[in-house]
């Protein structure tokens, strides 16, 4: 569950969305009205001439909750760009195709075989309550098919993927004629997971099982921290479970926010105010993007 909340936008709006069967309604012990937080970065140089407003994101959302403010109002009619993590969502027959050339590779080893024998009845628990096809996890890579559960455990906690931040900013920008452009690809937001040695795949496959019976209390755990602006119970969850391993640590979450860092200082060397909007665990803890920014030279504001 942490997994898919903490880490990746793409693959739970797509594996929400090919989930077929509508899952009872929860209740969930969430924050109704939030401030979640917000920084301005700007230039402290003649050089360093752009603005950029760092909004931390959760990618899926309760449809009773208001997460916008009037300080991230200000900050949405002053940007002219809105840069999220990944483009390409809305044509999910595409990104599936993307998901499933990365995803699917022969001669794969039956996915109980992949856990340890304590975990194979819950493993064959989860699978029922996914709906999906035994032999289709089967066919997946240990990260695919531990993602695949994964979402489909957010799933089961009645959660639309169709509600995410990111998707209600970028109809705002594009009802406003505003560019959105962003940080990655589907293809390589996937390939950080595709590239994970089988021992951290497996890893993860097992945090899933292990968790399944606290994907409620996880989520809002999560939630209510990112709706609350509480940046150091974020890097604690963040912290946790498959992030404690430095590999994994290194490959889902450093090298994204190095590569991050990297576009927008280029990005900030240029005339122009830009809301980027990204997972919250990229903006809490040591190497938080806007922090490693801070270290280069620009100031940064947290506005709330």
């Amino acid at each position: 569950m942490r997994i898919i909340s903490i880490i990746l936008s793409f693959i739970a709006s797509l594996m929400l969305t090919a989930c077929n069967s509508a899952p009872d309604p929860v209740t969930l012990n969430t924050v109704k009205v939030g401030n979640p937080a917000l920084w301005k970065l700007s230039g402290t140089k003649p050089e360093q001439k752009g603005v950029v407003y760092m909004f931390g994101t959760i990618h899926i959302l309760p449809d009773d909750v208001q997460w916008r403010t009037p300080a991230l109002d200000s900050a949405i009619a002053k940007s002219d760009t809105l840069v999220i993590e990944v483009l390409g969502l809305d044509d999910t027959q595409a990104a599936a195709k993307i998901f499933s050339r990365l995803a699917i590779s022969p001669g794969q080893e039956k996915l109980d075989q992949r856990v340890k024998p304590s975990l194979r009845d819950d493993l064959d628990r989860i699978i029922d309550e996914s709906n999906i096809p035994e032999r289709a996890l089967n066919r997946m890579e240990s990260w695919a098919a531990a993602l695949s559960l994964a979402s489909a455990q957010t799933k089961g906690l009645g959660l639309d993927s169709g509600a995410g931040v990111e998707k209600q900013l970028s109809a705002q920008f594009k009802k406003a004629k505003k560019p959105i452009e962003a940080l990655e690809t589907i293809e390589l937001q996937l390939g950080y997971f595709d590239k994970l040695p089988e021992a951290q795949q497996r890893q993860m496959l097992t945090s899933v099982v292990e968790e399944s019976g606290d994907a409620q209390q996880a989520f809002e755990q999560l939630f209510n921290a990112w709706m609350t602006g509480d940046i150091e119970q974020i890097e604690e969850l963040s912290d946790s479970g498959i992030l404690t391993d430095p590999k994994t640590r290194e490959y889902l979450l450093v090298a994204r926010n190095k590569d991050w860092v990297e576009q927008l200082d280029k990005r900030l060397q240029s005339p122009g105010t830009s809301l980027v909007a990204v997972g919250a665990a990229h903006l809490a803890g040591p190497d938080a993007v806007q922090a490693t920014l801070e270290k280069r030279g620009y100031k940064i504001e947290k506005i709330q």
